[in-house]
C-alpha cells in the first residue's frame, strides 16, 4: 500500500503546480489514492518514516526517468545528488553477506574480533576441562558405589553361607540325637 501511495505521490510531484507546499502535495496524493484505490490511505505515518530512509532513496534514484530528450534508460539522479553522495552513504552489507564473506575467508578478523575469538576459545577449553573433571568424579563415584555394592553382596553371601552351615550342623545334631534315641 505504501508503494502504491508512493507512486501516486510521485505522479503528483511530477505534475505539481508552482506554489504548492509539500503538505499540499501529500494531501493531493492522498485524494488521488482514495479516488483510485477506493479507500483512504491509512499508512501515512509509515510513509513519513520510509520516505527518509536510504534504501527508499536508492530505489527512487534507480528508477528510470521517462523524458523525450533522454531515452537511453540511464538511471535518474535526484536533484543536487551525485554518485559520490551515495557512495559515501553506502549501506553496510547484510548479515548473510557478511557471514558468507567470513566463511570464504575474504574478511580477515579485526584485532577486537581476534581478542573475542581467543576469549571464546579459552572459555571452551575451560568448559571442556570442567566437563572432563565432572566426568572423572562421576566415574569415581560410580566405581565407589560398585565397590560398596560388591562388599554388601559379599557380606550377604557370607551370612547366607554361615546360616547354611548352622542349619547343616543343626540337622546333624538332630540326626545324632535321633540315632541315640533308637539305640
Amino acid at each position: 500500500m505504501v508503494n502504491k501511495f508512493c507512486g501516486w505521490y510521485g505522479q503528483v510531484q511530477r505534475g505539481a503546480q508552482s506554489g504548492m507546499t509539500e503538505q499540499d502535495k501529500v494531501l493531493q496524493a492522498c485524494d488521488v489514492f482514495k479516488n483510485e484505490e477506493e479507500k483512504s490511505f491509512t499508512l501515512l505515518h509509515c510513509w513519513n518514516i520510509l520516505k527518509h530512509e536510504q534504501k527508499w532513496h536508492e530505489a527512487c534514484a534507480n528508477k528510470k526517468q521517462k523524458t523525450s530528450s533522454n531515452s537511453s534508460g540511464v538511471p535518474a539522479q535526484e536533484e543536487g545528488a551525485s554518485q559520490s553522495t551515495y557512495a559515501s552513504n553506502a549501506r553496510p552489507d547484510g548479515r548473510k553477506k557478511e557471514k558468507e564473506r567470513q566463511r570464504k575467508g575474504k574478511n580477515p578478523m579485526s584485532p577486537g574480533e581476534n581478542l573475542y575469538m581467543d576469549a571464546m576459545e579459552n572459555l571452551w577449553v575451560k568448559k571442556k576441562e570442567v566437563e572432563e573433571l565432572k566426568e572423572l568424579k562421576k566415574k569415581e563415584r560410580n566405581d565407589e558405589r560398585i565397590a560398596i555394592e560388591m562388599k554388601r553382596l559379599q557380606v550377604k553371601m557370607d551370612a547366607e553361607k554361615e546360616r547354611c552351615d548352622l542349619q547343616r550342623e543343626e540337622l546333624e545334631l538332630r540326626k545324632r540325637i535321633e540315632e541315640e534315641k533308637w539305640k
